[in-house]
């Protein structure tokens, strides 16, 4: 009796443990086939084509900084060379209450220049806060440009993405930006790898599919009513950016990517500063997809690739977990399968066997295809051989990838409770 109650129990742990595995593949694939399905819409031959008009629109340029007296010099220096007709641009430096010497550079810039104007906010606020600051004290500009203080952007930029804008369904823009430093460390090497990913297979995949690509922060153009209808900024967003995204899509905008739009920046070379920055983003989109997954699911509004695409976006690095939780469950069926010496047969056996195929093969193809799209987006931007040469590293940082993602949301239900 009691050898047959263990098997019962045996038999139910493990059936458990493959609708986990069966669940677990199905989230996996679902995630590989989204990246299949944009890699397949950037590869469409559907170059970037840019409204031929005369229209000139008012531009409030805004720049909001903290503590940026090492970034933002080399900043000022490319806006001075923004090829964007000097009486429809209005630039403001917004001092997010520093402490070192970026404020003086700030002031110093602005007294030489007309139509440049400095807001010195009298304490850290977050950059949603202060943008939306500026917004309220300036009422000029028809479109809203943000750059970070770290931005090199083209002299053309401006007036590329400002271009799409004609297209009245348009409600913000966001332009490529490209890394800087991608060989100054294995980091800054794998960081790149990200950024080129995200732009070149999954932003313009969704640009071309009308899945309203997301919103980088910097090197972007708002329409204002646009982000009136939004409601701005939400003060304290950690994903201000990818919020927006989402919010603007609610309200009935279109977002546009121009990857001819160019603006250079650099990413974090240390570990440490790659953790800080992927951490605060994870966290942040926790909180989008808290605020917001769930109501664009059930707006009817929206189109049903969208809502699916927009609900799949805002959970962010959530596939990580499920890549973690796929490995674990897969070692757990394969030892179950094996255990033939403790009575782990028969429909046990079938079990395991079954979850852990299944399992593996969504495994092997979620481990494979970030790979694939690195190569395909190396080859769209023709990087240099040095580059290539580095895409060895790639498996050893997806580990700290995984590590950071279960930081965050261990942090998270810390923090909420």
């Amino acid at each position: 009796m009691r050898d047959a109650a263990g098997f019962r129990g045996r038999c139910r742990v493990l059936r458990l443990t493959h609708c986990a595995a069966r669940l677990t593949a199905v989230s996996l694939f679902i995630f590989t086939l989204r990246r299949w399905l944009l890699l397949l819409a950037a590869l469409r031959p559907k170059p970037d084509r840019f409204p031929q008009t005369c229209q000139v629109f008012r531009i409030l340029l805004l720049v909001p900084f903290y503590n940026e007296e090492n970034n933002l010099p080399g900043l000022l220096s490319h806006l001075d060379r923004v090829a964007y007709p000097a009486e429809y641009l209005t630039i403001v430096l917004v001092d997010d209450g520093s402490t070192d010497g970026a404020s003086l550079a700030a002031r110093r810039w602005v007294a030489q220049r007309p139509s440049r104007h400095l807001l010195t906010l009298p304490r850290n606020v977050g950059k949603a806060a202060a943008l939306n600051a500026a917004l309220s004290r300036f009422p000029q500009g028809d479109l809203i440009a943000v750059y970070d203080a770290d931005e090199r952007p083209s002299p053309d930029t401006l007036r590329q993405l400002a271009a799409c804008f004609v297209d009245e369904r348009v409600g913000a823009v966001n332009g490529r930006r490209a890394i800087s430093n991608p060989l100054d460390s294995p980091m800054a090497t794998y960081a790149a790898f990200e950024n080129l990913v995200h732009e070149q297979i999954t932003m313009r995949g969704k640009d071309r599919l009308r899945l309203a690509p997301a919103l980088l922060g910097s090197n972007c153009v708002y329409r204002r009513a646009a982000l009136k209808d939004a409601g701005g900024f939400r003060p304290g967003a950690l994903l201000e950016d990818t919020e927006i995204t989402l919010k603007l899509a609610q309200a009935g905008w279109e977002t546009r990517y121009v990857s001819a739009a160019v603006s250079h920046h650099a990413v974090p070379h240390t570990i440490a500063g790659y953790w800080r920055q992927r951490l605060r983003w994870s966290c942040g989109f926790q909180d989008a997809a808290r605020l917001h997954a769930a109501d664009i699911l059930r707006d009817g509004r929206l189109s049903l690739p969208l809502r699916l695409e927009l609900t799949l976006f805002s959970f962010g690095y959530l596939d990580r977990l499920f890549l973690l939780t796929g490995l674990a469950l897969c070692c757990v069926l394969h030892i179950a399968a094996n255990r033939n010496g403790l009575s782990f047969r028969g429909i046990e056996e079938s079990f395991a066997y079954a979850g852990k195929r299944f399992l593996t093969l969504s495994l092997t193809a979620s481990l494979l295809t970030p790979l694939f799209q690195v190569i395909v987006a190396l080859r769209l931007v023709r990087a240099p051989l040095a580059l290539w040469r580095r895409v060895i590293l790639l498996p050893f940082f997806l580990g700290l990838d995984i590590l950071i993602t279960l930081v965050s949301f261990w942090q998270k239900r810390l923090f909420e409770r």
